[in-house]
């Protein structure tokens, strides 16, 4: 019975991705990972210096729960070429273990933006960005169990599974970019929006023989309004769109904020965001000198709920920003003559 109840969870694990619609590394937190929502975000935040961590541990109530990690860093610079310019470098690291093989996942992109203003008051800007990079896979096969050695409802390790692959290591050069668009005509009412497209190249990816599988073109639309009710609360809804192939996602929600303090203790945080069709998003975090932690849970209401008995999975999101000190310069005066 137990070895039933197995084969069927593969089953309904499997349903659901098709169902779900998602095939790449992502977060809940989309708007406290930039360079993995658009390459364009590179250098465009307040300060000199970015590093971001993301962890996620997906469905902690299976067995062999995923774990996704995510570091990047990224420089800002102003004024290069034109006035009022904005130019990103950045590097983003991902790594992901799926699985019961152990399916590695482990992605490396540079990331170049550059943004410039379109209007005459220099206020509204628009930003391009790009992000070539290599990803490396790999999979450990003898930890993996196929329908085909179950007999009689019982699982046999000496029966041959009869699946031929090719090697257990696969890696590929990716490539993506996207476009990015913010105003600041208003302090009080800051919208954005933001266009992005990764695996342009379409990698070959599969581990088996005589196989013509590829990565297709994923494209990304993201947006949201910096919005300040009053002296010391904000709102920011957003909403991410993402669509490969004929999969697809749909992200929507946002954050209150509450500033607390110009220095020390900053901010609060508290969101509520939901994954059209999978789960409802709760948000906790707070802002403390140059440090932002956010924590999310996820509570999962999909077809997979008989089995996860709606556990969803932690996320965590830390983001440092470095600001250089910026050099005082007295200004010019002159000083009157003691007799006057």
């Amino acid at each position: 019975m137990a070895h039933i109840k197995k084969i069927i969870f593969y089953i309904v694990l499997c349903l659901y991705f098709l169902e779900i619609k998602g095939q790449d590394i992502h977060f809940s937190q989309f708007f406290a990972s930039p360079l993995n929502t658009n390459p364009a975000n590179s250098g465009n935040f307040d300060g000199d210096y970015r590093l971001v961590f993301n962890n996620k541990n997906q469905w902690q109530s299976f067995a062999d729960a995923y774990k996704t990690f995510a570091l990047s860093f990224d420089a800002s610079f102003t004024d290069f070429i034109l006035k009022k310019s904005i130019s990103g470098v950045g590097l983003q690291i991902n790594t992901d273990i799926a699985g019961a093989g152990n399916l590695m996942t482990n992605q490396l992109y540079l990331n170049l933006a550059y943004y410039f203003p379109i209007n005459k008051d220099k206020n509204i800007f628009l930003g391009i960005g790009l992000a070539p990079g290599y990803v490396f896979q790999n999979i450990d096969f003898n930890k993996l169990t196929f329908g085909s050695q179950y007999q009689n409802n019982n699982f046999n390790p000496d029966i041959n599974p009869d699946e031929n692959f090719r090697t257990s290591k696969i890696n590929y050069f990716d490539f993506g970019g996207g476009l990015n668009f913010f105003s600041e005509k208003n302090p009080k009412f800051q919208p954005y929006l933001g266009f992005s497209v990764f695996h342009l190249t379409q990698p070959h990816k599969s581990f088996s023989i005589n196989s013509d599988k590829f990565l297709p073109i994923k494209y990304m639309v993201s947006g949201g309004i910096n919005w300040q009710l009053s002296e010391k609360w904000w709102i920011e809804p957003m909403l991410i769109f993402m669509f490969q192939q004929k999969y697809s996602e749909y992200n929507f929600g946002g954050l209150i904020k509450y500033e607390h303090s110009p220095i020390g203790f900053q901010t609060l945080y508290f969101g509520f965001l939901t994954r059209a069709k999978d789960a409802a998003i709760i948000c906790f975090g707070g802002k403390y000198n140059n440090i932002r932690v956010t924590i999310n849970y996820d509570i999962n209401f999909s077809k997979l709920t008989s089995i996860s008995k709606g556990k969803g999975g932690f996320e965590l999101s830390v983001i440092y920003i470095i600001s250089k000190k910026k050099t005082f310069v007295s200004p010019y005066y002159r000083k009157c003559p003691d007799f006057m």
